[in-house]
């Protein structure tokens, strides 16, 4: 055995804690929201972070713990697959003008952005958010030190998937002028030709992204479906999924033909192209603002997308892409205004909750998502049924992450670090060194 090897051996039999969490949950109605219906009465054994029974018949060992939600609604944890927790835009009054993120850009540096993430990720999970991808915007990996400050017991927060840099033709979302051309970094790689789309992705994964993105069409040049498909090759031969920001039906195509894995946006989508994505499984994530921020034009044509992209059949997974401050409110409360879009579509609800838990999960590929034995135990509770109204979501009183209670009776429980007990700290210690 290589000496490093021993010693890292060592260390985690060290931290391993003395004996795996074991707890019963009494559901009093428990949503399946893959039938969109209700189980009176069931409990749920969780061992080890994951769900091991489910049933009106749970046996578990003598002594185990229960915690009582017998009054209560329980479903699977949410899932935001679009947003930026290491992104606040002090005004954001008008999502139409880039202007306030582009000065975000220039005068928060990276340690201000993942500070600021700090607290948006704990508002996040106390509203019931178990895992969120976040889109970019981060300044030089804010979203990776993020994600990891997490997976590390230092901060609590929904698990991440992480996009890193975003990767973009020159100038990114911005207008650049000559005698500064750097001001967009480091918010983009900027990557013009296929062996700089190849070192960008290279790059990304290198330092941390576990999901990439690419922003398609927002300058008069757009990457074409031979660009896109050089990127996700080298991104998907390394098991890493792409996401793309597009929004010109030109733009969407190119993304969809060259193997991207979700189309963010999609504002100006045909017919003809969604049927596209439904032919080859790609998720749109929508990303539609309340009608108080775009206009009720805009949010009225994101709604009739909405609907031509459910009765195509494209699937569609919840992404907020919430980025602004709003005095009072939290940016978890704040994700939840934008499943108003899916209402206003006439969504049914429990198609709606497919959206935010089991879809977002599997474009993600997280094991969670459902409340089913072998799922990581990521479960939360409200009194009232999001099945007949989606507002229940914002009563959450309990959520469960990884087996381990985040919020109970309302409160918020989780203000200290678990770092010495947490595996996933182990995992990245023995991939530094080396180990598999």
């Amino acid at each position: 055995m290589k000496p490093f090897a021993f010693f890292t051996l060592l260390a985690g039999l060290i931290l391993m804690p003395a004996s795996a969490q074991t707890v019963v949950i009494k559901a009093g109605h428990l949503v399946d929201v893959a039938s969109g219906t209700v189980k009176d009465n069931q409990s749920i054994l969780v061992e080890d972070g994951k769900i091991t029974a489910v049933g009106d018949r749970v046996v578990a060992p003598d002594g185990t713990p229960v915690i009582d939600l017998s009054d209560q609604y329980v479903m699977p944890g949410l899932i935001d697959a679009h947003t930026h927790l290491a992104l606040m835009e002090m005004d954001g009054s008008d999502i139409n003008d880039f202007g306030s993120y582009y000065y975000a850009s220039l005068i928060e540096d990276t340690s201000m952005r993942v500070a600021q993430g700090t607290q948006m990720a704990r508002s996040m999970i106390e509203a019931g958010f178990v895992w969120a991808r976040d889109t970019g915007n981060n300044g030089l990996y804010g979203d990776v030190t993020l994600r990891r400050a997490i997976e590390g017991g230092w901060i609590p927060g929904p698990n991440m998937v992480t996009a890193g840099r975003m990767i973009a033709p020159f100038g990114g979302q911005f207008q650049m002028q000559p005698e500064k051309p750097g001001l967009g970094n480091p918010e983009y790689l900027y990557a013009d030709s296929h062996d700089e789309l190849v070192r960008a992705v290279r790059e990304n994964v290198h330092y941390g992204a576990t999901f990439l993105k690419l922003i398609i069409d927002n300058q008069p040049y757009i990457y074409s479906e031979e660009d896109v498909r050089v990127a996700v090759d080298e991104a998907h031969d390394m098991g890493v999924k792409v996401m793309s920001h597009a929004m010109s039906d030109e733009g969407i195509r190119n993304a969809v033909l060259g193997g991207v894995d979700s189309i963010e946006h999609g504002w100006q989508i045909s017919d003809e192209t969604l049927q596209l994505m439904k032919d080859h499984g790609t998720y749109l994530v929508g990303t539609d603002f309340p009608a108080a921020r775009i206009g009720e034009t805009r949010y009225q044509a994101n709604v009739d997308r909405n609907k031509r992209a459910r009765k195509i059949g494209v699937k569609l997974a919840f992404g907020s892409d919430a980025v602004y401050y709003e005095e009072g409110r939290t940016r978890g409360e704040q994700t939840l205004d934008f499943l108003r879009s899916y209402v206003d579509a006439d969504f049914p609800n429990a198609f709606i909750l497919q959206m935010a838990t089991m879809n977002g999960a599997d474009l993600l590929g997280a094991n969670s998502g459902e409340i089913k034995v072998g799922k990581n135990a990521d479960i939360i509770a409200m009194y009232h049924n999001p099945l007949d109204d989606i507002e229940a979501l914002r009563g959450v009183q309990f959520v469960m992450k990884d087996g381990e209670v985040y919020k109970e009776g309302g409160k918020f429980t989780r203000e200290t670090p678990r770092v010495l007990n947490n595996p996933r700290r182990k995992q990245q210690r023995g991939n530094m060194l080396g180990q598999n």
